[in-house]
């Protein structure tokens, strides 16, 4: 079984309709459940507070006036660890380096192609898919610890009184 969702739930947050309609398309031809939001504002308001709502955000750059796609994804990480995959055209040095300013899971430059997006898409939720489980064994030994750390004083308390 393969450790990520193929179904995965993706928040395609771009700006340019025509643009959005083609991608909404083959992201849900390749068998991703696909939400649309047209600006950084609006992707803020489809990511629940507790950031759970989506396996991934597909965010574009260029998003219009309100804000950008870095400032739009350093709110929406604020809310919760989800995964970013920047989706842009711009591959100027300036741009993809802000983008290295907040935590995502890779930078893809729009028109390499479906197979290209898609491969990203998953790689990004195999990561993603990691950093849980570490975390959860990170949380886990955590508790490990603490379970030896109380039995070990229960048994100096039984020595100590015998």
């Amino acid at each position: 079984m393969s450790p990520y969702k193929t179904n995965a739930r993706i928040l395609l947050v771009e700006d340019d309709p025509v643009v959005a309609l083609l991608e909404l398309r083959s992201l849900r031809e390749n068998g991703y459940t696909v939400e649309h939001a047209s600006s950084g504002r609006a992707a803020i308001e489809f990511v629940h507070p507790t950031g759970d709502s989506f396996d991934l955000i597909l965010m574009d750059i260029d998003l219009g006036a309100d804000m950008d796609g870095v400032e739009a994804a350093r709110q929406i990480l604020e809310r919760g660890d989800i995964p970013i995959l920047f989706h842009s055209s711009h591959t100027d040095p300036e741009v993809i380096a802000r983008t290295e300013e907040v935590t995502s899971y890779g930078y893809v430059v729009k028109n390499t192609g479906m197979i290209v997006l898609d491969t990203s898409i998953k790689m990004a939720l195999r990561l993603a898919h990691s950093r849980k489980q570490q975390k959860e064994h990170e949380l886990a030994l955590q508790v490990s610890e603490r379970e030896l750390r109380q039995a070990y004083d229960i048994l100096r308390l039984t020595i100590d009184t015998m």
